[in-house]
């Protein structure tokens, strides 16, 4: 679970997801759900690009 900071990456049990979005609306755990995987694609993203700068370094050595 992501919570708009790159560097948190928090673990939630079942039980605990199911309190955070017991109370929303289908509507706003659609939304919730949305904005998690738009989180973890920019997170993927910045980890590749992270991976290729250090590839172009090592290459330049």
């Amino acid at each position: 679970m992501l919570f708009g900071k790159k560097d948190k990456d928090v673990r939630l049990t079942a039980r605990q997801y199911k309190d955070l979005t017991n109370g929303m609306s289908k509507k706003e755990r659609r939304e919730f759900e949305r904005r998690q995987d738009e989180l973890r694609k920019e997170r993927e993203e910045d980890r590749l690009d992270a991976w290729l700068d250090f590839e172009d370094e090592m290459d330049d050595m």
